[in-house]
């Protein structure tokens, strides 16, 4: 039975050349978070998805075998550069290459310094925006030979599919009413709990009187009932670009979509450590040499042509008639 260790995490930007000098770089994990800041309802900070990818890293880490968690752990200060945010005064909105070129040299800055393990954390769901982490961090992985890796992504591969997803795992939580979890996908029970737990003092007491609304009541009620579910080869990319559309044009009008009432600091502790314990698990058969970086991937990376390709993103941009406000 392994005895527990505490993980061993230094902030980056307190280190003094004599300690950093004194670290075997070869057997330290080097800890970014690359989220937004973007407009989370009334009623969260900013700086949301930012706190909530530092805590997950953060949770991975301490969810670790003790043999990894004896390793030491450099914390990068996080970089707020994201696609897809809500296209809301108070966001900030970056192009998908600029994610990529970003964290491209980063991971190659680091790689030539000896660091051997980059976990990129991130808790921001906008498509553009995980998947141009993702292929930053393959493209170091295989032309520099290190092990840099999305955590998000990480997370989202284990948790899609009929067996366990993210509504199975957080809905078998204390205090969660799986009717909440339905089209909670911004601000809403997820996230308020997080900032809770994380930053209670930044969520705004009206949280307590929002009412629940979604993405999926608003467009039913756009739409008069459900759209026709897309068929054929192409069903995955026609469902993700409808998706787009529709949440563009609700994010227009709303800041969060899901039930913010219901949340507490105590859900938002099972969240975290959930979360953190699925993600740890991949992490750990990656520092185990059990799984590849290469092969590290969300569902979404197959249709990285279309999500970061500029013409692309320009064309799609057009067809829906989209232009950023805050871009």
């Amino acid at each position: 039975m392994e005895t527990e260790t505490l993980p061993r995490v230094l902030a980056w930007e307190t280190l003094t050349k004599k300690t950093f000098d004194a670290l075997d770089r070869s057997r330290c994990v080097v800890l970014a978070t690359c989220s937004p800041m973007e407009v989370h309802g009334p009623h969260l900070p900013f700086g949301t998805d930012a706190f909530e990818g530092e805590a997950l890293a953060r949770r991975v880490v301490r969810c670790l075998p003790d043999r990894h968690r004896s390793r030491t752990f450099l914390e990068l200060p996080f970089v707020f550069a994201a696609a897809d945010v809500v296209p809301q005064p108070g966001s900030l909105s970056f192009r998908p290459s600029t994610i990529t070129r970003f964290l491209e040299d980063m991971g190659g800055s680091l790689a030539a310094q000896g660091f051997r393990d980059v976990l990129v954390s991130n808790f921001h769901g906008g498509p553009r925006h995980f998947v141009a982490i993702e292929q930053a961090c393959h493209r170091v992985s295989q032309r520099r030979g290190i092990r840099m890796v999305s955590v998000f992504s990480l997370m989202l591969s284990r948790l899609t599919g009929p067996g366990e997803n993210l509504e199975a795992l957080i809905g078998a939580l204390p205090g969660v009413r799986k009717g909440d979890l339905v089209g909670d996908t911004h601000g809403g029970l997820l996230e308020t709990s997080q900032l809770l737990a994380l930053h209670g003092d930044l969520v705004d007491p009206e949280y307590k009187t929002l009412p629940r609304q979604t993405f999926e009541s608003w467009l039913a009620q756009a739409q008069g009932g459900r759209a026709e579910a897309p068929k054929g080869r192409l069903a995955g990319l026609v469902a993700m670009i409808r998706a787009f559309r529709g949440n563009v044009r609700f994010f227009q009008d709303h800041t969060y979509s899901g039930a913010p009432a219901g949340a507490s600091a105590e859900l938002g502790e099972r969240i975290l450590d959930a979360l953190g314990s699925k993600a740890a698990e991949a992490v750990t058969e990656i520092l185990d040499g059990r799984l590849s970086p290469l092969a590290c991937h969300s569902p979404l990376w197959p249709y990285r042509f279309f999500l970061l390709n500029p013409v692309t993103i320009r064309l799609a941009d057009r067809l829906l008639s989209f232009s950023n406000p805050i871009a």
